[in-house]
């Protein structure tokens, strides 16, 4: 007896354990290259502003405190697109990579997405320039900025966060990119993003002598590059139409048919006529006689049907395939959930990059009665730390963006092997991490201080907290992890946790007689702890997610909010 179509049918495949990894890792390698080249960019821009003199350096310096406020919110917005993208391409499943005419999603939709999250971005990015422009001076008040350099230091405050709103498409279109998969195509925006501020700082601040506002300079002009990169890249990837198939743009040029605008550009003709021939507001001389004479043909209006039957008046162009004068419309107007993502994802992500700058002022002041040595030497093993800490975050980054694909396609038994397959790279990673940084504490901190007392405090903070980075990257890719997941409570909360008992049982120690090595060594002695703790309870939470997140009414996009 034949069998029917559906017993014919093979079953779906679930991926294994090491396909996941493989897939994972290839995700990752792009977004660590575009991290480390943007933390050696940073590296790079400071140097050179060295270079310009003591003061660009000293007012940059100064400006650390809002940068990290700006980063903060260009974090939650770029984890927030991330997030709800990789769910949008999830729910789309083989379809995401089609266009709207094979049954994809329609440009259309995805390009209102993306406007959704830059207005947001630029809303709340734009408020803080604006409250960092009214109490720059103020912010050099409370900051003893001496007086010659008041003026350079607001100055540069206020361009510098006015620039950082121009970067919110860029930041935008690459966290889609990399949220729909294109992670190549994302790195490719920040690295050319990253290139260019070099560049700008180095031929703007250092050969063209304008100094340290070369900065908003140049990320301004970085940054509008980039967009311009991002759009083509986008419409590439076919989230945005292409420019001949933007929704109403036909309409809006077809408005030169309209009588209004006729009128008014046969009355600036008139204008401009009645000028003298010399005057330099006309470029060219008056018309000949024989055609200032000649009658205006009447202007029909464009709602005349009869006379365009009658072939009296022309008709407007023939449509294009495939665009319609219509507002363009969202077929799914509950599609992504941007008001959720940004408080339920963006919120504690920038919560937790505003923690990381408490936390460092912290260990600025706790060991602060040390001596300077030791405080120099803490901040050339804490760029060291920047760039430790970064394949946790390109594969948390990765590992998310696979989790909330699956999320969005309605794989929800997918998480927790998901999470296994990328727990076990991160850890291999860093058991490497961990043994190359103590075996190389010495000569790292000798290339970082040329005074052999700062180096010699960066080796003793990198041989004794360096063992333990395996613990601290396992701890960032988790809580990292679980704030792309929607538990950005649960993140913020064991991230206090966990600074306020090294900090403050370390802290409490170093100021009791234990100096700089009790800190260190409790810090060391909190990841180890911390990962027994996070590891379990990352595990738990996420098999949570998989058993108790529903799709409501059979459609995976309806629950893309955290």
């Amino acid at each position: 007896m034949p069998s029917s179509s559906d017993d014919a049918a093979p079953a779906p495949v679930e991926p294994t354990v090491g396909a996941l990894r493989r897939r994972v890792v290839r995700l990752a390698g792009p977004i660590c290259a575009a991290l480390v080249i943007g933390a050696t960019a940073q590296l790079v821009v400071a140097a050179l502003l060295g270079h310009m003199g003591d003061d660009a350096l000293y007012v940059r310096a100064l400006f650390i405190p809002v940068s990290f406020l700006v980063l903060a919110v260009q974090e939650g917005l770029d984890v927030s697109t991330q997030v709800g993208f990789a769910r949008l391409h999830g729910s789309r499943g083989d379809d995401a990579e089609c266009d709207d005419a094979r049954g994809g999603l329609p440009a259309s939709a995805t390009a209102a997405l993306l406007g959704r999250f830059a207005a947001a971005g630029a809303l709340v990015l734009g408020t803080v320039a604006l409250l960092v422009v009214a109490v720059a001076p103020a912010l050099a008040a409370m900051l003893a900025v001496p007086e010659p350099l008041v003026a350079q230091f607001v100055t540069f405050a206020r361009w510098t966060v006015l620039a950082s709103v121009l970067s919110v498409p860029t930041a935008v279109a690459a966290a889609a990119l990399r949220g729909w998969g294109r992670t190549g195509a994302s790195a490719t925006v920040a690295l050319l993003v990253a290139g260019l501020q070099v560049l700008g700082v180095w031929l703007v601040g250092l050969v063209g002598g304008v100094g340290v506002l070369a900065v908003p300079l140049a990320i301004a002009g970085s940054t509008l590059v980039g967009a311009v990169v991002a759009w083509a890249l986008l419409v590439r990837a076919r989230l945005l139409p292409p420019p001949g198939r933007v929704p109403g743009l036909r309409r809006v040029l077809a408005l030169r048919h309209h009588p209004a605008p006729r009128r008014l550009a046969a009355g600036w003709r008139r204008v401009l006529r009645a000028l003298p021939a010399r005057s330099l507001t006309t470029p060219a001389p008056p018309p000949s006689a024989a055609s200032a004479t000649a009658p205006a043909p009447p202007v029909a209006a464009v709602t005349d049907a009869p006379a365009r039957e009658a072939g009296q008046v022309p008709a407007p162009d023939a449509p294009v395939r495939g665009v319609s004068d219509d507002p363009p419309h969202d077929p799914a107007p509950g599609l992504v959930d941007v008001r959720g993502l940004l408080l339920g994802v963006g919120l504690p992500v920038g919560l937790s990059y505003l923690l990381l700058t408490v936390t460092n002022l912290v260990m600025v002041w706790l060991l602060g009665p040390s001596g300077t040595a030791v405080v120099a030497g803490f901040g050339g093993a804490a760029t060291v730390q920047t760039l430790v800490v970064v394949p946790a975050i390109g594969l948390a980054a990765a590992v998310s963006i696979v989790m909330n694909q699956q999320w969005g396609a309605g794989d929800l038994g997918l998480l927790p092997r998901t999470l296994r397959a990328g727990t076990v790279v991160v850890a291999g990673v860093y058991v490497v991490v961990g043994v190359l940084v103590l075996v190389t504490a010495p000569f790292v901190a000798g290339r970082l201080a040329a005074d052999p007392d700062v180096a010699a405090q960066a080796a003793l903070y990198l041989r004794v907290v360096g063992p333990s980075y395996a613990g601290v990257g396992l701890v960032l890719y988790l809580l990292t992890l679980l704030e792309q997941l929607g538990y950005g409570r649960v993140a913020v909360t064991l991230n206090v946790l966990y600074h306020a008992v090294s900090l403050g049982v370390g802290g409490v120690l170093a100021r009791t007689g234990g100096g700089p090595v009790a800190l260190y060594t409790t810090i060391a002695v909190t990841n180890v702890v911390g990962l027994a703790v996070m590891l379990p309870l990352a595990v738990r939470l996420v098999r949570r997610r998989a058993a108790g997140a529903r799709v409501t009414g059979g459609d995976p996009v309806a629950e893309v909010a955290p």
